[in-house]
């Protein structure tokens, strides 16, 4: 068996080749398509590779019946370099062939540009979908022009990495009618939802001189309580600890002159149904402007998922990630902005009040999954 490979600007032309070479009775082992040239891995020409492989006596045959119209004439065996390096070649391409099955197929595709983005989103968490969409929009967008810099390059991914985000959304007082801003913040135990409560009653107080009130239905921890009061001791603003539903009511009602009213919660697991039902009775005698899901972004992005579907029967609208500070992979965060309908507002990023909080800018966000990118 004769084995050889041609390379060609496409599969017609490689056909052509093959067929010249080798002849009507070829056979094709194996096609790659690849890329070479350009400049920073951009604007690469493709190419095609393809292995054919021929008989030597069906090949010997033809050619002799071609030419003589007799039957070619048996010279005995092949020499054994011949035949060790058919093997060798064979060998090869299997390999390459076992290659390409384990490794994913769309990392041969991409230029090297393309395949160090990927990399750095998938390194971040970035659902694999969703890297390769952001690499190809990317890639997309720098193929029209010729020549560009590095620094519009990062401009141009950075780009495609906000498209898919929505605006964040902060608390507004723009539609504020004459009734408090009711916000309650609900999220699993742990996740900063008490510490997030004192920074945005710190801001709203202290900074922004609104009338700030604060109401606990964690009646689970006695330390989220005292923290609580603690708190509104510092800022002077009152604090309410509820223990039913109906409670709950006549203290929204009491304290009908606020500003804003932010409601801490009991941390409740998603896997727990009736916890969430008993926390559902009480934002339905809340009735909020917005309720705020509170989710750590050190925690593992299927349990954020998770989370947020079990959530949702409360008609959660925006979400605060909490200690950004204590993790490196911004990934899941990105993953949960793409593709939820509930908007970011919040990011935190230490224990210190009112410091450690910020809105959650999209931009922030492509900054931190492109920090230690380089071209």
């Amino acid at each position: 068996m004769r084995v050889k490979r041609f390379v060609a600007a496409n599969m017609e032309e490689a056909t052509k080749q093959i067929k010249s070479e080798m002849g009507q009775d070829a056979v094709i082992l194996h096609t790659r398509y690849f890329k070479e040239g350009g400049i920073l891995g951009l604007f690469k020409k493709n190419y095609v590779e393809v292995t054919a492989a021929m008989d030597h006596k069906a090949s010997e045959t033809k050619s002799g019946i071609a030419e003589t119209g007799k039957s070619a004439p048996n010279y005995g065996k092949r020499n054994g370099f011949d035949l060790g390096y058919e093997l060798m070649e064979m060998k090869s391409m299997m390999n390459e062939m076992t290659s390409l099955l384990e490794t994913k197929e769309h990392t041969y595709h991409f230029p090297k540009l393309g395949q160090n983005l990927y990399a750095q989103l998938i390194k971040h968490e970035v659902e694999d979908k969703i890297a390769q969409k952001i690499v190809k929009n990317a890639l997309g967008e720098l193929a029209v022009y010729p020549q560009v810099s590095q620094e519009y390059i990062k401009s141009v991914l950075a780009e495609t990495l906000l498209k898919p985000l929505k605006k964040s959304q902060p608390i507004s007082f723009e539609h504020k009618l004459n009734k408090p801003l009711v916000f309650p913040l609900v999220g699993p135990t742990g996740v900063g939802k008490t510490t997030t409560i004192a920074k945005l009653a710190a801001n709203y107080s202290l900074l922004e001189h609104k009338k700030v009130s604060l109401v606990t239905v964690d009646t689970y921890r006695i330390a989220a309580v005292e923290q609580l009061k603690t708190i509104g001791d510092i800022m002077q603003v009152p604090v309410r600890v509820v223990y039913t539903p109906v409670e709950l009511k006549d203290c929204l009602q009491e304290l009908s002159d606020s500003d804003i009213i932010f409601v801490d919660t009991a941390g409740r697991s998603h896997k727990n149904s009736l916890q969430i039902s008993e926390l559902k009775n009480y934002l339905e005698i809340a009735q909020p402007d917005a309720t705020y899901l509170v989710l750590s972004s050190t925690s593992k992005y299927t349990d954020m998922t998770d989370t947020i579907r079990a959530y949702q029967e409360m008609n959660i609208s925006r979400i605060i990630f909490t200690k950004l500070d204590e993790t490196s992979f911004y990934g899941s965060i990105y993953n949960i902005a793409c593709k939820d309908k509930y908007s970011l507002s919040y990011f935190t990023n230490g224990q210190n009040i009112p410091d450690d909080i910020e809105i959650a800018d999209p931009v922030k966000l492509v900054h931190l999954l492109m920090k230690e990118y380089h071209l």
